[in-house]
């Protein structure tokens, strides 16, 4: 039988866990927040499946338990944002409040994120935003996973795109994906649970499509076999955004390691409808629009799926798989936590 656990329990325990690896209160919180955010909308790739790596990550030096974020104001509606090389959500969390207290004030609000490494899912920044009433914008870079179309060699990372729109009384607009063909969280996922890779997803040191996770040592970007170009030009523009616009790193200048990114650039942005209209006029709109898929069973706007990951999680818990169970109560064991479900 399949063990599950509410999204409370799991937060408390992975909490815990991070601030016995030496992370502060706000850090820890943070990333339980993101990691439950992802596992809760079914981005389990991105979700409670790496907090072991994340405590790691904190023993070990490649993120600062206990970083000093710090945030200058640029010009009116930008801001620039030091994550002072600690976990990536905490300032993820800080530069999109700070993006949407500058949407306030101007209509729209712009931070730069530096000094930053993995923050998590890149939608539960944007969604944060759109549940806010802002219209959220996130970009950020990578370390180089991500062949160029028809090319062997690593050059984009998995490098996200999250957008989001407000819908008060409604289910926000909400897209969260990887320019990649998948998050490279994924293969590490499949690897763990003994699953196929779908086809034409990641390729081998050659650069030939492989399906085993095992085989895997680079992804191919979004539009697969024919038109990667697509998912390769997205990620370009990640680059410019996280990297180029930031000074930080570019994908292919990171270190290589899987996740272990540092110097990592982010990019946020909010914008005010009511700057075009009112909030309930836009809702309409957006609600409308979404309707458009509702009409048609079997069809979704984004984030439509993960909504329905969402209401059946809250009501029946986070499925957690034996694998993953066991890296968590490895996890567990090594903080000296019990994980209890």
């Amino acid at each position: 039988m399949l063990r599950r656990a509410g999204p409370d329990k799991l937060s408390a325990f992975a909490t815990a866990v991070l601030q016995s690896a030496g992370a502060d209160a706000a850090s820890s919180e943070a990333a339980s927040w993101a990691m439950i955010h992802a596992s809760l909308h079914g981005v389990d790739s991105h979700g409670i499946r790496l907090l072991p790596w994340y405590a790691d990550c904190l023993r070990t030096g490649v993120a600062k338990g206990n970083p000093q974020v710090r945030v200058e104001l640029r010009r009116r509606a930008a801001a620039l944002v030091d994550a002072d090389d600690g976990l990536g959500h905490i300032a993820m969390y800080r530069a999109m409040d700070e993006a949407c207290a500058l949407a306030r004030d101007c209509g729209i609000g712009m931070a730069s994120v530096i000094n930053s490494t993995h923050f998590g899912a890149a939608g539960a920044y944007t969604l944060a935003a759109a549940q806010a009433g802002f219209i959220g914008l996130v970009a950020s870079n990578s370390g180089a996973f991500v062949v160029p179309h028809d090319g062997m060699k690593p050059i984009h990372g998995t490098s996200p795109l999250s957008f989001s729109a407000p819908n008060p009384g409604g289910e926000p607009f909400f897209l969260d994906m990887a320019t990649s063909s998948i998050p490279w969280n994924k293969v590490l996922r499949f690897r763990t649970e003994g699953l196929e890779l779908p086809p034409g997803v990641a390729v081998d040191a050659a650069g030939a499509f492989v399906t085993d996770p095992h085989k895997a040592v680079a992804l191919a970007p979004v539009g697969g076999p024919d038109f990667g170009y697509k998912g390769a030009a997205l990620a370009g523009m990640t680059e410019v955004l996280g990297a180029m616009l930031t000074g930080m790193r570019l994908s292919a200048e990171q270190d290589g390691l899987a996740l272990a990114d540092t110097k990592v650039g982010h990019f946020v942005m909010a914008i005010d409808p009511t700057l075009f209209m009112p909030i309930e006029s836009f809702a309409t709109r957006v609600d409308s629009y979404i309707g458009n898929f509702r009409a048609q069973p079997g069809t979704y706007a984004a984030g439509g799926p993960e909504w329905e990951h969402r209401r059946e999680r809250e009501q029946h818990g986070i499925p957690l798989p034996d694998g993953l169970f066991a890296e968590l109560q490895s996890a567990g064991e090594k903080a000296g936590i019990q994980l209890n479900i």
